[in-house]
């Protein structure tokens, strides 16, 4: 089978965080990228949604309004200020401190 070399820039940590799921996973980032190619050619078109914003994409996946994101969004603020409070949750302070 013929291949074609692809270039692409991706984010150096994006790159790295991938990387290191991707090793687990047993994989590397060229299979992962013909994985992906191989099912937008099955779906005729991306594998996953693309969204503009949260609501839409909650309720197309789990079927809620707006005001029920908005009320489960304020309960989970409120339960987590408790919490930060109890002294049972640390703070993130950015998506690194994740990885």
């Amino acid at each position: 089978m013929a291949t074609t070399l692809l270039r692409t820039r991706v984010d150096a940590r994006r790159a790295a965080a991938a990387k290191k799921i991707l090793d687990g996973l047993g994989l590397d980032a060229t299979t992962a990228v013909n994985m992906l190619f191989a099912q937008v050619i099955a779906r005729r078109g991306l594998p996953f949604a693309v969204q503009e914003d949260g609501y839409t994409y909650a309720q197309s996946e789990y079927g809620v309004t707006a005001a029920e994101l908005d009320a489960t969004a304020k309960r989970i603020r409120r339960r987590i200020t408790l919490e930060r409070k109890a002294g049972t949750v640390r703070p993130v302070k950015s998506a690194d401190d994740l990885l």
